[in-house]
């Protein structure tokens, strides 16, 4: 499994924005903090927006805030939202995908991956990582 871009600046930006809880941060603010271009990170906020995880605030002065306290937000949901799936393989979330996922004797395999992966990032929230006590 191989995470994009997407998510390591994702997870680098809600890092950044849970530790300054106390303002809102524009995404130039974020963008030079965390060395990412802006144009790219702008499109990674959207989705962390559409993901009800940040919260935009408009006009002068405006940028982005948490959408709920960072010790409810969990990494399977900010890498979820920037991810999609976070299966191995297609057939573990649509096994009509595959013709042989009904007898297939590796789609455990995937499965149990995907429940694993799924537990890791859940039991670590955004204010664990904002405060280095990542597990």
């Amino acid at each position: 499994m191989k995470l994009s871009t997407r998510s390591r600046y994702g997870l680098r930006a809600m890092i950044f924005i849970a530790r300054n809880r106390e303002q809102v941060l524009s995404s130039d603010v974020i963008a030079e903090n965390e060395d990412v271009s802006k144009k790219y990170l702008d499109r990674i906020l959207m989705r962390l927006r559409e993901a009800n995880l940040l919260r935009s605030v408009k006009g002068q002065g405006g940028g982005y805030v948490l959408a709920r306290p960072a010790g409810e937000i969990r990494t399977d949901e900010i890498i979820a939202a920037l991810e999609g799936s976070l299966c191995l393989v297609e057939c573990v979330d649509d096994p009509s995908a595959c013709e042989k996922s009904g007898d297939c004797r590796t789609r455990r395999v995937w499965s149990r991956l995907a429940v694993a992966v799924k537990a890791s990032l859940r039991a670590i929230s955004l204010e664990d990582l904002a405060h280095g006590e990542d597990a």
